[in-house]
């Protein structure tokens, strides 16, 4: 019987947000718009629509979806492709519609978005649904209120039906001299990046048009291993299939492509200036996230981010993106943000771990906190979830110290196990089999000390591991 599948791509980095947005917290899972992450609002969304959901994810976010499903009561119906390499969203989208029969139907939907009005968006599906028994490839397209240069657009050409256009051509992200002549001319659109299609007319038109990762991608999923809700590939494979987007590998070339103008209202907050514009504002248009941390004197206009560990002062400023994190602060003038993306790549060339997390990072056993750090020690404080334990591991360059300062902690170090409780510690020297646990039902929190150089999250020699991390 046939089904229709949600297939949500959730691999992505964010880094148009950072900080607040960091790869290994990007925004997908970040909770600023509401009580819920996109990808939980992305989840539901379809909750009505879809039989099952595809989740396609790395490594290192695989369990904050996990966690935020289960927040959602929505873990049962989903299974998880794990991407050890990414490869752009065409060998996603393969990888996962292989896992699928020929006349099931596919929504392919980004996990960042936000749409505000989710029954305008299942009845815009449901009116498109017939449209693709005639193995068309379907996308959303959103009418232009300005010469936008953030996104990419969609042209198209005969209409097919009521707001259903042939797609003709996908274009890049345009400058500003070519977005206004692109709303000049009526037939383009923002390209939403949400696709509709039988698995079929997919993967046949991928092998069509870009058969190198059609084989690749058949190749990789020879080695695929299926565990429950659990699909993962070898490395080796995925770093042979060609990265590349939807857009150029099938969508540019295709003449299966159909434009159904959408009804609902979208944002891909991609950037802080869109950001701005989809949050509540107070009396002087600004827009602020925890309000109780500012004090703003006669500043207008502004999108202000303030932490809860210290007060926000703001004087006489106007159109500023002002974004405070614990370990970082970006100030901007709005209309800038773009920019963004340039910063975050010189700090990657840097080999900056600013990019990668935060002071506190999160794990699926818990999470660490940075205390303090130089050369040759860090000091951090982890917190291990009552029941779990972190992998069976050793390090090239640090030994480490840990002190228990709530709950009580078993250690394996080596061949030797021992139970430490609050106020005892104990030492791990540097090459030694070791790891920590929390055989209790309580929390544990410990402070480990790191001594040695150099001390980056990627020392870590993994033997035996839970979570099924590489």
């Amino acid at each position: 019987m046939r089904e229709i599948v949600n297939i949500i791509l959730a691999g992505g980095s964010g880094t148009r947000l950072w900080p607040i947005s960091r790869t290994l917290m990007p925004k997908q899972f970040l909770k600023i718009y509401g009580n819920m992450s996109f990808f939980q609002q992305t989840i539901l969304r379809h909750k009505n629509i879809a039989d099952r959901t595809i989740v396609v994810v790395n490594d290192k976010q695989y369990f904050l979806a996990l966690e935020q499903l289960e927040e959602i009561n929505m873990d049962n119906r989903v299974t998880f492709v794990i991407e050890t390499v990414g490869r752009n969203t065409a060998p996603a989208i393969c990888l996962a519609s292989m896992l699928l029969k020929n006349e099931d139907i596919a929504i392919v939907t980004p996990s960042d978005h936000l749409i505000k009005n989710s029954e305008n968006y299942e009845q815009d599906f449901k009116d498109s649904l017939d449209l693709l028994k005639d193995n068309k490839i379907l996308t959303f397209g959103i009418k232009p209120d300005s010469p936008n240069t953030d996104y990419g657009y969609i042209e198209t050409g005969k209409e097919l039906g009521k707001e259903i256009f042939k797609t003709t051509n996908f274009h890049e992200k345009p400058d500003m001299e070519k977005a206004k002549k692109y709303l000049e001319k009526g037939n383009f659109y923002w390209n939403s990046g949400i696709f509709a299609f039988k698995v079929k007319t997919y993967l046949s038109e991928l092998e069509k048009h870009a058969p190198e990762i059609y084989k690749a991608c058949e190749k990789a999923f020879s080695t695929s291993k299926q565990q429950d809700n659990l699909v993962r590939f070898k490395r080796e494979a995925m770093e042979e299939i060609p990265a590349d987007s939807i857009d150029y590998a099938v969508m540019e070339k295709t003449d299966k492509g159909i434009t159904k103008i959408a009804s609902f209202d979208w944002s891909d907050v991609g950037s802080f200036d869109s950001l701005y514009t989809i949050l509540p504002k107070d009396n002087n248009k600004n827009a602020v996230f925890k309000p109780e941390n500012l004090i703003n004197k006669d500043s207008e206009e502004n999108l202000i981010f303030t932490t809860k560990d210290r007060t926000m002062v703001t004087i006489d400023v106007k159109n500023l993106l002002i974004i405070d994190t614990k370990d970082a602060i970006l100030i901007s003038n709005k209309g800038s943000s773009s920019k963004v993306k340039e910063i975050v790549k010189n700090l990657k060339e840097k080999n900056s771990e600013i990019v990668e997390s935060h002071i506190t990072t999160f794990r699926p056993w818990g999470h660490f906190t940075l205390l303090a750090e130089n050369k040759m020690y860090k000091v951090k404080k982890i917190y291990v979830k009552p029941g779990k334990r972190l992998s069976l591991q050793y390090h090239n360059n640090r030994s480490e110290h840990w002190v228990v300062v709530k709950g009580e902690a078993k250690a394996t170090i080596g061949d030797n196990v021992f139970h430490i409780k609050e106020n005892q510690s104990i030492y791990v020297p540097i090459k030694e089999k070791h790891r920590l646990e929390n055989p209790t039902d309580k929390d544990l929190e410990i402070i480990e000390i790191q001594v040695g150089f150099p001390l980056t999250e990627d020392d870590i020699v993994r033997i035996e591991d839970d979570y099924k991390r590489e």
